[in-house]
């Protein structure tokens, strides 16, 4: 059997069930990826990664630390990120696959959300995993949600595809069932229905669910109050970021979230002032985005996903815990400008690659991250005082021309 991982679970320890020793969906899929895996242990097989496929909340990536787990062997994990391009990959990744783990133990890695790659800061990523893949010595799990995303194609080719379908109602009520009853939670078969049926088949979302109804401590049969979606989008997640001053459950809306990370902080940028009115807040607040920005900055350039928890810390205590004065208001969200500055007809911007290694060795964030912003910034300095263009360029170490503001 394949346990149910119970630190995994959101809720706090004393509220956890004992055991979960269930496969819950997919068995057949689980099943021969688990003797994939231990195939390993014989001889090298013809495919040397396997790719999880289905909608999120269905237990791809809890699979594979269940195995992990198991069958004792060391999981290396990398995540969707914006920069698994080429030389990330046959770095990092490739050391990982290619190299024996100290204490002998075998070793499984997971690329998870694939089919993420995207853009100038990935190029030449799915190549590379590609070529990893043909050297490994070490099983190689994936895991992407869109089963017609582009970037799968040459995966298909080196790979074995396995499809993770939605979790049954049927599946899914059963876990809520023992989970209440392992916590002496008082829930209506009723409430388990309804909280199954508002979940689409995501047990993930529907274990969170259950959690938030018995944390109400009513006996409402009543779930609307917690009914969401399997995807939580952009305006979801703020809002409901937003809504709460406690850190620890704005740390989990955060994680739960589907919403880039880079994206998660411009849009914070743009519309953390409609929240936090006060000069006090507003301050901390913008202090809190700024660490969480340096964060992530240094998770994309290191691919050291160990401080991502930090960054969710940045955000949770030093945004939305900020909001000390001013009351929770319904408003309307508006969408980041820093990307549409940065694209309204300046295609020479393709040109000023090295301002941006220059402000991004400088800063400590990512290329992207100091295109979207700090690029911008200057050039409207230098537009309203043109006499400084000659210290920033010094500054930076590049030709003046690069800093001008130019509409081809």
């Amino acid at each position: 059997m394949i346990p149910v991982n119970n630190d995994s679970l959101p809720w706090p320890e004393k509220h956890r069930p004992r055991t979960l020793d269930l496969i819950v969906g997919n068995s057949d899929a689980i099943a021969s990826i688990k003797a994939w895996v231990l195939s390993w242990s014989k001889s090298l097989p013809e495919r040397r990664a396997v790719l999880l496929i289905g909608p999120p909340g269905i237990g791809k990536t809890a699979t594979v630390g269940a195995l992990a787990n198991e069958l004792n062997m060391e999981l290396v994990e990398f995540n969707s990120s914006d920069n698994r391009n080429k030389d990330s990959i046959e770095t990092l990744v490739w050391r990982a696959a290619s190299q024996q783990t100290l204490d002998g133990r075998p070793r499984i890695i997971l690329l998870d959300e694939v089919d993420g790659l995207s853009g100038t800061s990935d190029r030449g990523g799915v190549g590379a995993i590609v070529r990893v893949i043909q050297d490994s010595v070490h099983p190689i799990i994936m895991t992407a949600n869109d089963p017609d995303s582009p970037r799968l194609k040459d995966l298909f080719k080196v790979c074995q595809v396995y499809p993770f379908e939605q979790i049954s109602h049927d599946c899914i009520t059963s876990v809520l069932i023992q989970i209440a009853k392992e916590n002496h939670a008082e829930v209506t078969q009723s409430v388990i229905n309804q909280i199954a049926d508002n979940s689409a088949g995501d047990l993930r979302a529907a274990i969170s669910d259950l959690e938030s109804y018995v944390k109400r401590n009513t006996k409402d049969s009543s779930v609307e109050s917690i009914t969401r979606d399997a995807r939580r989008g952009t305006e979801e997640t703020l809002r409901r970021l937003f809504m709460t001053t406690d850190p620890d459950i704005a740390r989990k809306v955060l994680s739960e979230s589907d919403l880039d990370h880079d994206d998660l902080v411009l849009w914070l940028e743009e519309n953390l002032h409609l929240h936090l009115l006060t000069e006090s807040e507003l301050n901390d607040g913008f202090d809190g985005l700024s660490l969480a920005d340096l964060a992530l900055g240094r998770i994309m350039r290191n691919q050291d996903w160990k401080l991502l928890s930090y960054m969710y810390d940045f955000l949770a205590t030093g945004v939305a815990g900020n909001r000390t004065v001013t009351p929770y208001r319904k408003v309307s969200y508006s969408q980041p400008m820093w990307p549409l500055l940065l694209w309204q007809g300046n295609r020479s911007r393709d040109k000023r690659g090295d301002v941006l290694y220059a402000l991004s060795k400088l800063t400590g964030v990512s290329k992207r991250r100091v295109m979207r912003t700090h690029f911008d910034t200057i050039v409207e300095v230098i537009e309203l005082r043109p006499r400084v263009i000659k210290d920033f360029a010094s500054w930076l170490n590049v030709e003046r021309t690069l800093l001008k503001k130019r509409s081809d």
